[in-house]
This record gives C-alpha cells, sequence and structure tokens, in this order.
C-alpha cells in the first residue's frame, strides 16, 4: 500500500497534475477569559501580593456628586462628634473622617457562617478632595488569600468604619475567612459606625422596613432602576463560576458601587438631623427627643419633644411625646410643669390613657397633700381601666389594676384617719 501511494505521487509529479485541496479549517474562535472581560469592562488594575494577584476596580466620585438628595461631601464636612452620636461610640469622635472607610460586601451566601465567602468587597473613602471607591473582586476561589491580602493591607492606617448591619455580618465574616486564611487580623475592634442602628432608633417605627433600600428611597429620594435584589447575588456569582462570563456579574458591581455611596450620603442624613442642619418634620423631632433621652441629654430631650408637639403629629405620635415629655419631667423634678400636662391630657372628653390619671393621683397624694383629689383621680383611672377591659379583653391589665385598687384603700385609709384627727 505504501509503494502505490508512493508511484501515484511520482505519476501527478511527472504529469503535473496536483492533488485536491483539503477543505480549509475554519479559524479558532477567541473567547475571552474572565480576566480578559473584567480588564476590559471596568476600569481597574490587577494587583501583584506576596499571595497571588487580585484584580481591583478603582472609582473617583466629586465631593458635589449627588447620591440622591445629598452630595457626598456632606458627610466631610460633619464634625467627628456628630459621628460619635449617630453610632453611640464615643471613639468616633477621635477619628479623623478622612480616616473612615465605608465597606460593603457581596458574599456566596447570606447566612453567614465559615463556608460563606467575600467574592466582592467595595470599601470607600475621602481622599485629596473627591471619594474613592475600590472593590476588591475574586476572580476565582483559589484567588482568597491574594484578595484578602490586599484588602487587609489596604486597611491599615484606617481609624474607623461604616457599614450597614457590618457588625453582625460583613466584618465578622471578613474575620472568619482571614483567620482560616491564617491571616487573623481584628476588623471588629475598629470603632464602628453601624448604620443600621440609628436608623431603626429614628426611623423603625415609621417605615416599613429599614432595608437600606426603603432607607433610600424615604430619606435620600433614591429609587434603584434595574438593580439586583441582595438574594440573586449569590446565585450570579455561581453562573460566573460555571460559565467564566464576567459580563453577568455587572449588575453586582454597581449594586456593591449603590451600596457603598449609600453609607456615605446616608451617613450625611443622619448628621445632619442630630445636628440640626436640615428640616426636621414633628415625627422627627420626637423620634430626635428618644435618641436625646437615651444619650442622657435630657434638655435636649425636653427641646425637642416640645417642637415636635408644636408641629403636626399622628394621634399615636401626640400621646407618645406627651407620655415622653411629662415623665420626663417628672424625672427631673420639675413636678408642676409635668402635672400641668398631665391635666391637660385628663381633661380631654375622648382621653382614654391611663398615665395621666395615676400620675396625677400620685402627685396630689405626695406633692400637694390633696388626698381627696387623689382619691377622685384614682377612681376615674379604675372605672377607665375597667371600661378598657370590658371592651377589649386585656388580662394583662390586672397587675394595673390590684395597684389601683391598694391606692384607693391607702388614700381612704388616710382620708378617714384624717377626719378622726381633726374630731
Amino acid at each position: 500500500m505504501q509503494h502505490s501511494d508512493q508511484l501515484r505521487a511520482r505519476l501527478r509529479e511527472a504529469l503535473g497534475v496536483r492533488p485536491p485541496a483539503l477543505p480549509a479549517r475554519p479559524p479558532e474562535r477567541w473567547a475571552p477569559t474572565a480576566e480578559d472581560e473584567v480588564h476590559h469592562l471596568l476600569p481597574g488594575f490587577w494587583q501583584d501580593t506576596p499571595a497571588g494577584r487580585v484584580f481591583v476596580i478603582e472609582r473617583r466620585f466629586d465631593l458635589e456628586h449627588r447620591h440622591g438628595r445629598l452630595a457626598l461631601g456632606q458627610a466631610l464636612a460633619m464634625p467627628p462628634a456628630v459621628w460619635a452620636r449617630i453610632g453611640r461610640a464615643p471613639a468616633l469622635a477621635e477619628a479623623d473622617p478622612r480616616r473612615v472607610v465605608f465597606l460593603d460586601t457581596e458574599t456566596t451566601g447570606l447566612a453567614g457562617g465559615t463556608g460563606t465567602i467575600a467574592f466582592l468587597v467595595g470599601i470607600g473613602h475621602f481622599l485629596d478632595g473627591h471619594f474613592r471607591l475600590r472593590q476588591y473582586f475574586l476572580p476565582t476561589l483559589e484567588q482568597e488569600h491574594a484578595m484578602l491580602r490586599a484588602l487587609t493591607d489596604y486597611l491599615d492606617g484606617f481609624q474607623a468604619v461604616v457599614s450597614f448591619n457590618g457588625k453582625a455580618f460583613d466584618l465578622p465574616l471578613l474575620e472568619a475567612r482571614l483567620v482560616l486564611a491564617r491571616m487573623p487580623r481584628e476588623l471588629t475592634s475598629l470603632p464602628h459606625l453601624d448604620l443600621l442602628h440609628p436608623a431603626r432608633r429614628l426611623y423603625g417605627d415609621r417605615l416599613a422596613s429599614c432595608r437600606l433600600t426603603e432607607l433610600e428611597q424615604h430619606l435620600l429620594g433614591l429609587t434603584r432602576v434595574h438593580d439586583v435584589s441582595s438574594w440573586e447575588v449569590p446565585s450570579l456569582y455561581f453562573r460566573y463560576m460555571r460559565t467564566r462570563r464576567f459580563r453577568a456579574l455587572l449588575p453586582v458591581f454597581e449594586h456593591n458601587a449603590s451600596d457603598v455611596l449609600s453609607l456615605v450620603a446616608l451617613t450625611a442624613h443622619l448628621a445632619s438631623v442630630l445636628a440640626g442642619r436640615t428640616r426636621l418634620t414633628g415625627a422627627d423631632r420626637l423620634a430626635l427627643g428618644r435618641v436625646c433621652e437615651a444619650e442622657g441629654r435630657a434638655e435636649e430631650a425636653l427641646e425637642q419633644y416640645r417642637r415636635a408637639l408644636a408641629q403636626e403629629l399622628r394621634p399615636v405620635e401626640r400621646q407618645e411625646c406627651e407620655r415622653r415629655l411629662s415623665l420626663l419631667l417628672k424625672r427631673l423634678g420639675r413636678w408642676d410643669e409635668a402635672a400641668a400636662l398631665w391635666q391637660e391630657v385628663a381633661a380631654r372628653p375622648d382621653n382614654r390613657l391611663l398615665y395621666p390619671l395615676v400620675e396625677l393621683a400620685k402627685y396630689h397624694e405626695h406633692g400637694t397633700g390633696d388626698l381627696a383629689a387623689a382619691r377622685t383621680l384614682t377612681e376615674r383611672a379604675l372605672l377607665l381601666l375597667d371600661a378598657h377591659h370590658a371592651r377589649l379583653g386585656f388580662s394583662g391589665l390586672a397587675v394595673e389594676r390590684e395597684a389601683l385598687i391598694r391606692r384607693l384603700a391607702r388614700l381612704e385609709g388616710r382620708i378617714a384617719r384624717g377626719r378622726l384627727a381633726r374630731q
């Protein structure tokens, strides 16, 4: 067979016949790798570390850049003492706002635990007249050590951190991953402003929830368009891991960037509320009064409660404000002012509140010595309590009723002894 093939070849050569051309093979189609895609689709650079390399996206925003209604630079203009009040963390008062880092993570799961990995960490801070946003991305799980090394190297020197639910989730998660990578670091030891908690204190009773997107809409005037939901983020990363197509992750990067910018704008908003640099509604002043009272700022709390009552409030808010104001006055020993407010509330024809009657009875029994007035008020309180029980069936009113019966018996005894003493 080999001899005949050689003979055919010599005959074709002698006769000048060329062998038929084989069909040309189509050129191989170039398929970009994940590394090619991330480099061409997002502004960033590959950073080398002793543990490998990691991709870092970097963007800069002017201080005048508005995220919702607020410019980013408004947070920088707030005194550090106000930051400390927001987070109830005195150590924040010593931090330079330019050395505070705003941090948010995107992870492979929302429940936390050692099996959850942060595949994207967004951090931002003020620098040289602008706001720098960096996002540390994990192209492959094998590069986690490199990402953690680059991230922690960059975090060195920052004096405090701002997050949203970061105390419970983001920082403990990063600490756990650092321990597993044998690079332990106490991130949770930094002074921390977790915006979830002051947001709940100020707005928890007024908004449907205190999710970041809810706060953005109501406080910052920001509604996200075509945003990816947090619960979708892990599945998008897993899809990327299967297909190595980076474009599917672009919405996640935008979601994370928006989260970091919202931390800045929300800090500015909360600071402006506490510093009195923004227009406040009656409900805002009621909430601010609660905050001041919890901080031991009694005079500020009194002022906020009074100013709230001078503005429009829902009936339930007005009731709470009057009650808080009167009881704070009582704690401060300003009984006459408190009694005047109790008298005003109790005298309303539609009053169904027990506390002004009870407090007035105490005031007259122990303050003015008018035992007859105290007895009348206690009897009114008992009638009101029984009406509540008949209408609503509250079994929990038994304790209050027993206390009123004991007070009434004590008052009647004192009145009777007084009559005998006068005879």
